[in-house]
């Protein structure tokens, strides 16, 4: 179904690539979907992830996030985006997806019981433990609320 998608994105002139990086940024676009409110700091924590990732300028990164998003609205196969992505990430380096999962989860400060549903089903499909997801996702939360403290509590 992934690559029928695509291919339907290819005749209605649009030319993406066949990539485990449009298929990561398909997987985004659906978590922070999840909730009914894909913010802006979501927005643009996609695009900060999808250019250190890829090593890809902005406009890039926010072409393949348009590409995403036309996919996410065809296809609500997670199976299918999560597949594509096993089958080009290697297992060391999707605990670091992983990472970037719970990052958009928590630019906006807050966890959606849809999000952390999401999150269960995906890691599951990744082949990544719960305890290892849990500790990545302690991690994440953790810093989030440091950055999130106010500056005369930071340290203390």
């Amino acid at each position: 179904m992934f690559f029928r998608i695509l291919k339907k994105l290819a005749a209605n002139g649009k030319k993406p690539e066949i990539n485990h990086g449009l298929a990561l940024a398909t997987l985004f676009i659906q978590l922070a979907n999840t909730d009914n409110d894909y913010s802006s700091e979501e927005h643009e924590l996609i695009i900060t992830i999808l250019e250190n990732r890829y090593k890809i300028e902005r406009k890039e990164a926010k072409k393949i996030i348009e590409e995403a998003k036309y996919l996410e609205r065809d296809m609500s196969d997670t199976m299918q985006i999560t597949r594509e992505i096993k089958n080009t990430i290697p297992y060391e380096e999707r605990s670091g997806v992983v990472r970037d999962l719970w990052q958009i989860i928590m630019a906006d400060n807050k966890r959606s019981n849809e999000e952390n549903n999401f999150m269960r089903l995906v890691i599951k499909l990744l082949g990544i433990t719960d305890k290892l997801s849990a500790q990545i996702r302690r991690e994440v939360v953790n810093s989030s609320l440091a950055k999130n403290k106010p500056e005369e509590t930071r340290g203390e």
